[in-house]
């Protein structure tokens, strides 16, 4: 979770609206053991079993708190399992705007007495004094958010686009703006060399993609695993204006990255930029999804809908 101080003040006190996700997962957490239609029949024969306890049998009690202090974020409240987008309020009140994120742990108990407890991180940055823009991932609506000095609020932003050979904007000058007609966001593939990009010419482009009201999704594919190379990205164009996005890894499950390659490329650009998301994409349904998907923010995935079969491989098959 991610917030700014000035997003989350509800009558003088830090609350925000928080979308809570009880959906199972097949990849993180504890085995859970839902009722089977058989349990909830035997349930119903019991004679001392009220329609009440069995209706509730899969709710959820919970609990969310500061997990340094113990003080509680969400006090009271349930949540049916399976359910998605259940709203609830959250209070930041014991938290402090800082650039380390914030370590809280979220419990759930069922009312057969089982418990579930995961721990994740919440973000409650300071407002930046020397960014030009600031993206954010709106988890209440799903939506990526953005925000520069003269736009007095967030503002939603569908990006739109596809990856950009720099070879073909840089064929004719009028390519780019041919190309902002239609998408609003730029993703140059970089080449294998060095840092992959002449940055001077990179400037150029985004100078002009920033006159034309487009953004900026910076790919690292082939550096991100090089600090050295990382760093000067980072710190060249995290200030830009229309700074949209960080991109990491382009499917490393297919190249077999090392596991923990993008959480580190992860952990080392939030040091350096956590007022911008990461994404990475993925190309396998379901290789090492756990390891790989933690290292970004945004998960994208290869769509390839022309001339493409998606049942079988004819080399592999």
């Amino acid at each position: 979770m991610d917030f700014l101080p000035d997003e989350a003040v509800d009558c003088g006190r830090h609350v925000v609206r928080q979308s809570l996700q009880a959906g199972a997962s097949r990849i993180r957490g504890q085995p859970y053991n839902k009722q089977t239609p058989n349990q909830q029949a035997e349930l119903r024969a019991r004679a001392n079993t009220t329609t009440e306890q069995l209706q509730t049998a899969d709710i959820l009690a919970i609990r969310i708190f500061h997990t340094d202090t113990g003080v509680d974020i969400i006090t009271s409240g349930a949540i049916a399992f399976g359910a998605t987008d259940d709203e609830h309020f959250i209070s930041l009140s014991s938290f402090t705007p800082r650039l380390a994120p914030w370590p809280i742990t979220l419990e759930l108990r069922k009312r057969d007495g089982t418990n579930f407890r995961a721990t994740t991180e919440l973000s409650f940055l300071p407002m930046p004094s020397c960014l030009q823009s600031c993206s954010r991932i709106d988890s209440l609506r799903n939506a990526l958010l953005i925000r520069y000095p003269n736009l007095p609020e967030w503002e939603p932003l569908f990006p739109n686009s596809f990856y950009l050979s720099g070879a073909w904007l840089a064929s004719d000058p009028d390519n780019l703006q041919k190309f902002a007609t239609r998408f609003n966001v730029l993703h140059i593939v970089p080449g294998g060399d060095g840092i992959g990009y002449d940055l001077d010419q990179l400037d150029a482009w985004f100078d002009a993609a920033e006159r034309f009201g487009m953004w900026i999704m910076l790919d690292m594919r082939w550096t991100y695993q090089n600090r050295h190379y990382v760093r000067i990205q980072v710190e060249r164009y995290k200030r830009r204006r229309n700074m949209l996005l960080w991109y990491t890894a382009d499917e490393p499950d297919g190249h077999e990255n090392p596991f923990d390659a993008p959480f580190k490329a992860y952990a080392y650009i939030k040091s350096l930029d956590p007022y911008h998301p990461i994404s990475l994409c993925l190309n396998c349904q379901n290789y090492h999804f756990q390891e790989y998907s933690a290292g970004a923010d945004i998960i994208l995935v290869d769509v390839y809908p022309i001339g493409t079969n998606t049942e079988c491989s004819k080399k592999y098959q």
